[in-house]
Formats: C-alpha cells, structure tokens, sequence
C-alpha cells in the first residue's frame, strides 16, 4: 500500500482490526422473498459509498432470524465479492436491521472508521489489492479469507475520522444534490398529471369539453398516434466499439430511472449516418430485453457525436410541440411500452411499429408551451444538480487516493462547497 508509511501510521492485518468479516447468505432464495418484510441487500445495492434500496429484495422475520449469520447493523461495512468486487459502502443508521447475500460482511472494531475503511475498498490503492486476491475460474470473487488476510496501513483513529469526515462530506452534498433532483423530477410529473390527465390546467374551467371514444379532453385537444406527431423514429447502430473514438454510444444500460446516465456510454468507431446522432429534447426508449424494455429518457444536455446502439429507439418531437411536453409525455407511457413487447423470453422486442402506433392525447399548441415554460426551469435546475454531482464525485476521487495513504495533510484539504442553489 505505502512504500514508507506516515509517522504514527501502523501495518494490520484486516481482521486483527475488525469484530467480525464473514460472507452474506450463499443459497437458493427465489421461494423466499416476500412482498414486504426485512431488506435483503445484493450486489446492485452497493455502489461506491452508498447502498442504494432500488430493485431491493425483501425476506420474512422468520428467515431473516434463520440466517442470522448475514444479519446487517448499522456500521458494518459491505463488500461486493462478484461483479464489482471490492467496492464498498457503510451500512447507515437508516437501515437498522437488513440481511444480505454474497456479500463480505465487515464489522470494523473500535481501532478503526467506518467510513475510513470503506475509503480504503474504494480506493485505487483497495480496488488494485481487491483484484490482486480474486479466486474462482468462470467467475472471480473476492472471498471471506482473502478480506481478513488483507494488510493495511491505519492511521491514528481520531485521523481516520478527520479524513472520513472529509470524504463523507463529499458523499452528504451528493446525497443532497440527488435528493433535489428527485424532488423536482417528482414536481414535473405531477404538475404534468395534474395538466394533462386530470385536465387541471390554467382557465380549465372556461374550457368546453367534448365525448371522444378515449375519453372526455378539451375541445381544442386530439387523439394522435405518436408516429404523427414525431419527426421520425429510427433504431441505432451496431456499434464497433473502440475506446480511443470520439463517438458515443447509448446502450440499454444508460437508460434507467427515466434519466440518460452518459457515465455508461461506450466509445465506438463506426460510421454513423447523421440522422442516428441523438439531438437535445430526442427521446430515448429500450426497445428489447427482459426488464429494460420500455425504459424512457430524454436527452437534456448538448451532446456531440453521440448516437444509440441498435437496442434503442430514437423518438424526435415535430416542430410543433414543447419539447418539455413531449418528453414527459412519453415517460407517462413508459408502463404501456413495457406491455407492448413481444417475442420469446430474453428476447422480447418493442417494435418501432408498436412505438408510432401508441396514441396519446395531444393539448393545444399554447397549453404545451405554457407547460413547457414552467417545467424548463426544474429541468434545467436537474441538470445543473447532476453537473454538480458529477464534479464532486471527481474531486473526491482525486482526494481519496491521496487522504488514505497520507500523501496530503487532512488539515490542509477544505470541506466541498456546501452552496447549491437552482440556477437563476
């Protein structure tokens, strides 16, 4: 780890520091989940310095009790072994009693931070000893043995502390920032709800209303299919992915939450014909797959040279309606495109047919712009959030390194900005 550790920093073994390292549950679990219960955490729950309760499972008290073993508290640290092995996130107050599978489970002693060490795990120092000590043949993990085995450098407690506090600091303001986004992605939808389902909208009560075959709308509305209203629908490319090009691919994966996370974008180097380049307000929608079928995002950032591969659906509003408008419209109808695939199980397929066909109910004009103007500024504030994030993350990550092996002074780093404000 250290070529000459800091004054008053020690060598361990990992488990001579440590109350307890074991492994979550190992074992068949498809007949016990339950619909509400204990959370039962796995691998896609740990992200770095963060456990995530999305996709999370649940397990009776009963089995909870019965495989006490992989229990989960408060403090403890938790360690993908597959996948993502040695990434690493401390277990918070908010999730007092949960249980795991396949986990490394690490309950840090009174000699050493939480937070601490978790910032070693998720260190290049942690994630290179990680990879180091890997067994297995079709699947490499990073066992129970290989974790106590582990030799680091701890530095006195009370400097973990000022240097978990640093880090964590970092992780609060993310956590902040993501929070918002959520609030605000949460206004614009019910404010779209309230306009465009319920038909709340400014003036509504001066609105003549007329019968349709879908359904009471105002009278100035229509019923149109979406592939009338769009400039275009167009499936992407397959890519030939190389690391060195300048374009981008989206992939499935980037699809998710209704948001376009770019961070899973790959590069490619194949030709790519100016009409599959996606374009600000384009909506984006997984159109095949087994539990990422007709996920909905919009692309609400400038982009240059980047396309989608061919498992993506490009849907582009006419020139006519509010972008704002549009893209909400189409993440309202994410549920119905997740019902519209057909095909075989893993290869189920959404067809550009079955895209174009969907009718949606179609507002003035004027109603789509004055709806636009007041969503644009929450949108656009999502964006300026997920920017900020974005730059936390990377200065964290440039600090992490050099906090957990003593390279800089802890004293001499200030905490992150703490000012966030919406953009004006």
């Amino acid at each position: 780890m250290l070529a000459l550790a800091p004054e008053g920093w020690r060598k361990v073994r990992l488990e001579d520091v440590c109350d307890k390292i074991t492994v979550g549950h190992v074992g068949p679990m498809a007949n016990e989940y339950v619909d509400d219960g204990i959370p039962f955490l796995r691998s896609q729950n740990i992200k770095p310095f963060k456990i995530t309760l999305e996709d999370t499972k649940w397990i009776s008290p009963e089995f909870h009790h019965k495989i006490k073993k992989s229990a989960l508290q408060p403090g403890d640290v938790a360690v993908i072994r597959t996948g993502y092995p040695g990434t690493a996130a401390v277990v918070p107050p908010s999730l007092p009693i949960a249980n795991c599978a396949d986990l490394v489970i690490i309950r840090p002693s009174a000699e050493i931070d939480p937070w601490f060490l978790s910032s070693l795990f998720n260190s290049v120092w942690g994630q290179g000893a990680v990879a180091g000590n890997l067994v297995g043949v079709a699947q490499q993990h990073f066992n129970v043995g290989a974790a106590k085995n582990l030799a680091v450098y701890l530095p006195p407690i009370g400097l973990q502390r000022r240097i978990a506090s640093v880090l964590s600091a970092y992780d609060d303001l993310i956590e902040n920032n993501t929070r918002r986004i959520e609030l605000l992605e949460e206004m614009a939808r019910r404010l779209y709800e309230e306009w465009f389902v319920h038909f709340r909208f400014p003036g509504h009560e001066a609105v003549k209303f007329k019968e349709t075959e879908r359904g009471r709308i105002p009278s100035a509305w229509s019923w149109e299919k979406l592939g009338d209203v769009a400039v275009f629908l167009s499936r992407g490319i397959s890519p030939k992915y190389d690391d060195s090009s300048s374009c981008r691919v989206i992939n499935q994966k980037c699809i998710r939450d209704q948001r376009l996370h770019m961070a899973l974008s790959r590069r490619q180097s194949k030709k790519v014909p100016t009409d599959k380049f996606v374009q600000f307000g384009d909506v984006l929608i997984n159109s095949t797959g087994v539990g990422t079928l007709g996920r909905v995002a919009q692309v609400y950032e400038a982009l240059d040279e980047v396309t989608v591969d061919s498992h993506v659906t490009i849907v582009r509003a006419g020139d006519d309606a509010d972008i704002d408008f549009f893209g909400l419209s189409l993440q309202s109808l994410q549920t119905h495109f997740e019902a519209q695939g057909v095909g075989a199980t893993g290869q189920t397929e959404l067809s550009r047919t079955s895209v174009g066909d969907t009718v949606v109910c179609w507002p003035s004009t004027e109603i789509q712009r004055e709806f636009g103007h007041i969503v644009r500024r929450m949108r656009k504030a999502c964006v300026l959030y997920s920017n900020k994030n974005t730059n936390l993350r990377n200065q964290r990550d440039l600090l992490l390194p050099k906090l957990v092996s003593g390279e800089i002074d802890v004293a001499d780093i200030p905490l992150p900005d703490t000012q966030g404000g919406a953009p004006a």
